[in-house]
C-alpha cells in the first residue's frame, strides 16, 4: 500500500477504479470526477468528491529508472539501489486514482529481460523479476522500458565533449555521431530496432499474466533541446550531437508507440508535453537534470518536475479511457 505525504506539483486527489474489461459503470463515474480536476486546476493538492469503491483495486508499476525516480524525495523499498520513490510518477498516479494496493516493481537500469529474470540493481543488489508483481486480479499496469535496451544513458554520456573543436574522439571534440553512424548504417537506430521485439514481448507478457488489467506504456520525456541546438559548455555536447540525440529519442519513442499499438495497449507520450523543458533550460523549467542534484533527481534523468508532469499525463489518459 502507498503511504506518505502528498508530493508537490499537480496531483489529482480522487478515488477511482480502472479496468480494461470491467471499467464500464465504475470508470464512468471516476472519469467525471477526474475530468473536473484536470480541467479545473493544477495545484499541489486538488480535492474532490470520491466515488464509492467496489472492492480492492490493484495497480502495478514496472520499468526502469525513468519510472523509479532515483534520488527523488522520499526514497523507499528494497533493494534501495533500485531508486524507488514515494514521489515518482507512478506513486503520484496511485494517489490520484486512490489505488487500494500499489506495487512499484520498477528498478534503475532495468532492461526488458528483467521483467522475467533477476536483475543486478545499480549498486549490485539482486532484485526479483518485475513480472512477479503481476497477478490475474491486477487492474492497472503502467510500464516504462526500452531505454536501457537501446543504451541511451551510455550514448548520451559518450557524446560529452570538453572541447568545441576536434582534437580527438569525445570528450576531445570529435562529434559522437561519427562513432554511431557509418555511411547509411546507424548503430543507434539498429539498437532501437533490436529493442522492438523485446518491448513487444514484454507487453504480451503483461497481458498474459494480468489478462484483466488495463495496460499503459509510457514513453520517454525530452532530454535535449527539441530544436537541435544545444548549450555548450553549460551542457558540453556539440550541436550536431544534440540534434542526433534528439532524433534518436524521437525514433525510440515512435518504436514504443508502434509496439504498444501492435499489442493493443495504450501509449502515453511523455516527449511532446516536455518539449521546452530540456537540460539547457533554467530551473524550474528544466525537467531533466544535468550533473546537478537540485532539484532532486539523478543526473541526465527526469527530476521531480518531470515526474509531476508525467503523472498528470498518465492520470489524464486514465480519465480519457482506452
Amino acid at each position: 500500500m502507498i503511504a506518505g505525504p502528498r508530493p508537490g506539483g499537480c496531483v489529482f486527489d480522487t478515488r477511482g477504479q480502472v479496468d480494461r474489461r470491467r471499467s464500464g459503470r465504475r470508470f464512468a463515474s471516476v472519469a467525471l470526477v477526474l475530468a473536473a480536476a484536470v480541467v479545473g486546476a493544477c495545484s499541489p493538492s486538488v480535492s474532490g468528491p470520491r466515488p464509492g469503491a467496489e472492492g480492492p483495486f490493484r495497480y502495478v508499476s514496472l520499468g526502469d529508472s525513468y519510472v523509479s525516480g532515483p534520488l527523488l524525495p522520499e526514497p523507499y523499498g528494497e533493494p534501495i539501489d533500485c531508486g524507488r520513490s514515494r514521489t515518482n510518477w507512478p506513486a503520484q498516479v496511485a494517489r490520484a486514482i486512490d489505488a487500494r494496493q500499489f506495487i512499484d516493481a520498477s528498478c534503475g537500469s532495468a532492461k526488458s529481460i528483467h521483467m522475467t529474470e533477476e536483475q543486478r540493481a545499480p549498486l549490485g543488489s539482486k532484485t526479483r523479476p518485475q513480472f512477479e508483481a503481476l497477478t490475474p486480479d491486477t487492474d492497472l499496469v503502467t510500464i516504462g522500458v526500452g531505454g536501457n535496451d537501446v543504451g541511451f544513458d551510455g550514448l548520451a554520456k559518450g557524446c560529452v565533449n570538453l572541447l568545441p573543436f576536434p582534437l580527438g574522439d569525445a570528450p576531445w571534440g570529435r562529434p559522437c555521431i561519427q562513432k554511431n553512424v557509418f555511411g547509411s548504417w546507424d548503430k543507434t537506430s539498429w539498437k532501437i530496432e533490436q529493442a522492438r521485439p523485446k518491448v513487444t514481448a514484454v507487453l504480451a507478457g503483461i497481458i498474459e499474466r494480468a489478462p484483466a488489467a488495463r495496460v499503459i506504456l509510457v514513453g520517454y520525456p525530452v532530454a535535449f533541446p527539441d530544436s537541435g541546438v544545444g548549450c555548450w559548455p553549460q551542457v558540453p555536447i556539440l550541436d550536431v550531437d544534440v540534434k542526433y540525440l534528439r532524433d534518436k529519442y524521437r525514433e525510440m519513442n515512435q518504436m514504443l508507440a508502434d509496439a504498444a499499438q501492435s499489442q493493443g495497449v495504450e501509449f502515453v507520450d511523455a516527449y511532446t508535453p516536455s518539449i521546452g523543458h530540456d537540460v539547457c533550460q533554467p530551473y524550474p523549467n528544466a525537467w531533466v537534470n544535468t550533473i546537478n542534484l537540485d532539484p532532486p533527481g539523478l543526473p541526465l534523468h527526469p527530476n521531480i518536475y518531470s515526474h509531476n508532469r508525467t503523472a498528470q499525463a498518465v492520470t489524464a489518459a486514465i480519465v480519457a479511457g482506452p
